[in-house]
């Protein structure tokens, strides 16, 4: 076996390793012995047959499991000579195989890292609290008996207005528009929300005074849904099918008996509850991501290039398809494309860096998914697709891969939870406003790192 070095960067190795034929012939002939027993061929007796003649009818049976052993076994004589201790499995391919030739084998090799993980006793953090204030509670209040606002028909002939539900069919003759919106029948249009399928379209209708069984001719700006630059009209033909006037909701006690409420108090602290829930939820996002940046800024290590690669050529292969698509993001817009892979290289480097940290902090503390999380995790997913169960627990069962989606947050989240009852968490109490702040902050114009 001869082998050549042919790159070393930060714990990446990569070699090219000869393998003389006669070693692959040895090893088939070795395989070809094992099955002769079992070989029957006409004009010899069960098991008789010479290695040559059975060779030539099952050699090409056999080649695949001799090179994958051949190639495993050398692999492995690699990284014993070398003394290399990889951090996961090396990258093995067959560069060139040809009868009589020597078999030429890429071997790329990740080396692993060595970590000295920042003590967690060390690392200050802020845990918050969120305090609602009178207006906020106030405006949930506001929109939960706004979501279960209820529409009537409208069974006299008169003009939409605001707050009625409009019922129409719209279609375009422009072979620009995406299919989903070209032509759409009995589409709801809700006049008083914020969501509109097509720009203003609720004000033009209520403004030409519409009633049922009119059809207009209306033009649309779709430069954003189009992605266009510059302006862009449409024209539509929207025919009016019905209208329904908006019923505003009333608590009353049969609403209460029907959820278990006693009173309109209980009704409003389970509202209560249910706010403060969603801010926690969010709160132990920014908790994370903040423990997240001090683990990165505080352990200091390299990563294998070859992984590091890996991930910048992942993210990048993304980020070429999404400006091929038009779904770049609008700050990764009007910048180079160098800037963009600088930008893009420092996540991926952070990306790379926190997992293998993650799994190194997993191995020490010994953390792992217990079964028990991992049916819990599976039936906390099916159980947001009722009556659906029985058909993804049998996915499932039938994919084992998939079950890594299940069980790699549950296992990440199960490490930081395992550093914060470590860390020194200093209690703090937050409003609406400097929540929004923070958020803005942590997530919004934060990207560089990730």
């Amino acid at each position: 076996m001869n082998i050549k070095e042919i790159d070393s960067k930060i714990l990446f190795k990569e070699f090219e390793v000869q393998v003389p034929y006669k070693e692959v012939d040895n090893s088939i002939n070795a395989k070809i012995a094992e099955i002769i027993p079992t070989v029957s061929l006409p004009g010899f007796r069960k098991g008789k047959a010479p290695l040559n003649i059975v060779k030539k009818k099952y050699e090409n049976n056999v080649l695949s499991e001799v090179i994958e052993k051949l190639v495993e076994d050398k692999t492995k004589k690699l990284l014993e000579e070398k003394k290399l201790k990889p951090f996961r499995q090396p990258k093995v391919e067959i560069k060139k195989y040809e009868k009589n030739e020597p078999i030429e084998i890429s071997i790329k090799i990740d080396l692993d890292p060595s970590i000295k993980i920042f003590p967690f006793s060390e690392l200050e953090l802020k845990k918050r609290s969120i305090e609602l204030d009178q207006k906020t509670l106030k405006e949930n209040y506001k929109n939960f008996i706004s979501s279960q606002k209820h529409y009537h028909k409208v069974s006299d002939v008169r003009p939409a207005k605001l707050s009625d539900k409009i019922i129409v069919n719209i279609s375009t003759e422009d072979m620009s528009v995406p299919d989903f919106l070209k032509s759409q029948k009995n589409l709801p249009i809700i006049t008083d929300s914020d969501y509109q399928v097509l720009p203003n379209i609720s004000t033009k209708l209520i403004s030409m005074k519409v009633k049922v069984g009119d059809k207009v001719n209306l033009k649309f700006d779709l430069r954003e849904v189009l992605k266009e630059k510059n302006k862009k009209e449409v024209e539509f033909l929207i025919e009016i099918l019905s209208l329904e006037y908006s019923h505003e909701f009333v608590i009353t006690k049969e609403f209460l008996e029907k959820n278990n409420l006693k009173d309109e108090k209980e009704l409003n602290d389970n509202l209560k509850n249910n706010l403060i829930k969603q801010y926690e939820d969010q709160l132990k996002q920014i908790e994370r991501k903040e423990l997240m940046d001090i683990l990165d800024v505080k352990n200091k290590f390299d990563v294998p290039a070859g992984m590091l690669n890996e991930e910048i050529d992942s993210i990048w292969h993304r980020l070429e398809h999404a400006k091929k698509e038009g779904k770049l993001d609008e700050d990764d817009k009007n910048v180079s494309d160098d800037v963009l892979k600088r930008r893009y290289e420092k996540i991926a480097l952070r990306r790379v860096k926190l997992a293998i940290l993650m799994q190194h902090i997993a191995n020490e503390e010994k953390i792992l998914v217990t079964e028990k999380e991992l049916t819990d995790g599976m039936l906390n997913y099916a159980t947001q697709y009722p009556g659906q169960e029985k058909q993804i627990f049998d996915y499932f069962k039938k994919n084992p891969s998939s079950v890594e989606t299940i069980r790699g947050p549950i296992f990440e989240q199960k490490i930081v939870d395992h550093i914060l009852s470590k860390v020194k968490l200093k209690n703090v109490t937050i409003d609406v406003k400097k929540f929004k702040k923070l958020q803005e902050e942590t997530f919004i114009n934060n990207k560089e790192t990730g």
